[in-house]
């Protein structure tokens, strides 16, 4: 950022011929460039910001990287796994506010579903392991779109918390 980095308040002195620079005229001249000052921190924040965002993609480092900076900066508990290819479907329970694995009719093992509460897909891709500590901490939603942005569309996930 050495191209953005300016001293206005010098810049503004400089500017000012040797004769001029009186403490009336300075002070004048350092008020109308606090707009300057200010408009030019705003610029410098966004960049940060939008180099941030373009750095970090939907890679597993990077998707874990920016949850733990946004919800567990201290700690960093957050991770990211892989679901293990057992064939079933994934269920959401409303009773115990979570996912679950609900086994194939070809394991002997039936299964009845309120179809009015069924909202399960044949399966994950990843699923976001969040300490059970941190839950309420932040709302569920938040981390949805934060997890949304940089994930690959495809992509399918849960939310855990262990």
């Amino acid at each position: 950022m050495i191209h953005y980095d300016i001293n206005y308040n010098r810049l503004g002195l400089a500017l000012v011929p040797l004769k001029l620079r009186q403490p009336l005229l300075m002070g004048l001249i350092y008020v109308m460039l606090s707009g300057v000052r200010r408009a030019a921190s705003v610029f410098s924040s966004y960049r940060e910001e939008t180099n941030y965002r373009l750095t970090h993609t939907g890679q597993v480092c990077y998707l874990k990287a920016v949850l733990n900076d946004r919800f567990d900066n201290a700690q960093r508990r957050i991770t990211i796994e892989d679901v293990d290819a057992r064939s079933g479907t994934i269920i959401y329970k409303r009773e115990l506010s979570r996912f679950l694995m609900v086994p194939e009719r070809t394991t002997g093992n039936a299964v009845i579903l309120n179809k009015r509460a069924f909202s399960g897909s044949t399966s994950v891709d990843f699923t976001v392991i969040v300490p059970a500590e941190l839950r309420g901490s932040f709302a569920e939603a938040q981390m949805q779109a934060l997890i949304d942005t940089y994930k690959l569309a495809s992509k399918r996930y849960t939310i855990t918390y262990r």
